[in-house]
């Protein structure tokens, strides 16, 4: 037993990918790339600091929200070696840009950095690219800010192999994540607006002209489609990811007339589409503007009063929304950090959640395995449960690796009490759904529950 969760026995399914397997990822993974074996890496030998090495996006569209994450593991790495550490050994953490070649970074951060354990990323596109990379390193990867259901998806009999198949099953033995992810949120969403908009009929899209926006959609309609929704698309617009400009694409959906948008952006794109939304007058012509994770104090922050209030947008955590003693405990420690720290919001963005708890976890895990082997690691987080998690106790399912983590849709207020100068969340929602729900619902679209 660990100081925060427990572990049950793994259970297993011939028709799931199995932990041993590789699928022939070597050659996906790069020519040249020096192969890392796993338990050979990092300072397995109980001796020496432990090695966290993490993933980011710490420059452009989405700076703040890596920064953000890398915050959130910093303190959640702070609190462990002030209480002494993991059996008396101290963690220490290094935080990479993704960078122009985010796959060098991961083999760097292994092979030279020595890294035990990894965190990350902050792209779902660079995530699926990189999934032969971490096999091949052979370390535990957790997920904290990663959208798409696919990487933990395993079942490649029903979805076909994403890296062999062409298919959409991308789920990899030594990869876990602890956030939220499309699948969750776009259910949540569904619900939300069958539950609150039961008359509405008329339904745009917007989101970001890449996988994650295409897949997010996808997903929504999916889910509306197995709730029984009648609902018409009057418009649907992709603007490029990071576009400065979107005011072409919010002028058409406009002039289509919905009586609700549907929206997927994130990081920058959140602030560039509220406030071009906004001063196209977008917000008042229709009845809401629903986003999958736009909800993060760092975007509020940057809107400022620009913000419109009473729309409902989504996330994979807000501070302060649910009533445990960790997550106050969590918002007390990361505002004592960042205060005064004029780079970093001082309130935990919607990654910072999944974040604390997968260095928590990683904690757990090496304490209870007794060292930094990687294959004991995997097996101690197969189905680990962790009770301390702010969002309230989550677990790691013993198959797909993916936490049964929450997520939230709260409405967007002025009176909400934040320490910055903007909106917060008040009125908040937290919604679940488990696998055989999820495929239920999804019955008939192909789309992987990845949980």
């Amino acid at each position: 037993m660990s100081r925060h969760g427990d572990r049950p026995h793994a259970t297993s399914d011939s028709n799931l990918s199995g932990r041993f397997s590789r699928r022939g990822f070597l050659a996906a993974a790069g020519s040249g790339a020096a192969v890392t074996l796993a338990g050979c890496s990092g300072n397995g030998d109980g001796e020496g600091p432990i090695r966290i090495g993490g993933t980011y996006l710490l420059s452009g569209l989405a700076e703040a929200l890596g920064a953000g994450s890398e915050a959130a593991a910093q303190v959640a790495v702070d609190a462990i070696n002030e209480d002494g550490g993991i059996d008396g050994r101290e963690i220490e953490l290094e935080v990479r840009d993704h960078g122009d070649d985010p796959q060098a970074q991961v083999r760097s951060l292994v092979q030279e950095f020595e890294a035990d354990v990894l965190l990350g990323m902050t792209s779902s596109g660079v995530t699926l690219n990189t999934g032969p990379t971490w096999e091949q390193l052979g370390v535990p990867i957790t997920l904290t800010d990663i959208g798409t259901p696919w990487i933990t998806e395993h079942d490649t009999e029903t979805y076909g192999s994403y890296y062999e198949e062409d298919g959409t099953a991308a789920g990899i033995p030594n990869l876990f994540r602890t956030n939220s992810h499309t699948a969750h949120m776009t259910y949540a969403m569904a619900q939300f607006t069958v539950d609150n908009y039961p008359d509405i009929t008329r339904i745009a899209n917007m989101g970001p002209d890449y996988a994650y926006g295409e897949q997010t959609w996808e997903y929504y309609q999916a889910y509306l489609d197995g709730l029984g929704f009648d609902y018409e698309v009057v418009e649907s617009q992709f603007p490029e990811l990071g576009s400065g400009d979107m005011t072409p694409q919010i002028t058409n959906v406009m002039n289509a007339d919905p009586e609700l948008v549907f929206t997927s952006f994130w990081a920058s794109d959140t602030v560039t589409f509220t406030d071009q939304a906004a001063e196209a007058g977008l917000f008042d012509e229709v009845v809401d503007v629903l986003d999958t994770i736009g909800a993060s104090p760092d975007n509020f922050e940057a809107l400022g009063d620009t913000m419109p209030e009473g729309v409902h947008y989504s996330g994979w955590y807000w501070p302060g929304s649910y009533d445990t003693d960790a997550d106050q405990a969590f918002v007390d420690r990361y505002q004592e950090t960042y205060a005064d720290d004029d780079s970093i919001t001082e309130y935990p963005t919607f990654t910072g959640g999944s974040t604390w708890a997968a260095v928590q976890i990683y904690a757990d895990a090496i304490e209870e395995a007794g060292g930094t082997n990687p294959d004991d690691l995997i097996d101690v987080m197969e189905g680990y449960t962790y009770d301390d998690d702010p969002r309230g106790s989550i677990t790691l399912d013993s198959t797909h690796h993916q936490a049964n983590a929450s997520c939230v849709i709260g409405e967007s207020s002025f009176d909400a009490d934040v320490p910055y100068d903007g909106a917060g969340q008040v009125n908040i929602e937290t919604y679940e759904i488990e696998r055989e729900e999820a495929l239920d619902l999804l019955e008939g679209s192909d789309l992987p529950p990845g949980m």
